[in-house]
């Protein structure tokens, strides 16, 4: 389990990923609120998902 710190919007794209106990496959949204316990997440094929975050996401190093 983990918390997000911001809202946090996810978009699966591709592939099929376990959240919380639950497969979600390509189509599923989600959102999670800000400061709220995030159960843990496992690939169960290759994915791809686009994560929105409404905060900077912080530093990136080169």
């Amino acid at each position: 389990m983990h918390y997000h710190p911001y809202d946090e919007y996810v978009y699966v794209l591709e592939g099929i990923i376990e959240t919380d106990g639950k497969e979600c496959q390509a189509g599923t949204f989600w959102f999670t609120p800000a400061n709220t316990k995030n159960g843990s997440h496992k690939a169960i094929t290759d994915i791809e998902l686009l994560t929105i975050r409404l905060r900077a996401m912080g530093v990136f190093e080169n």
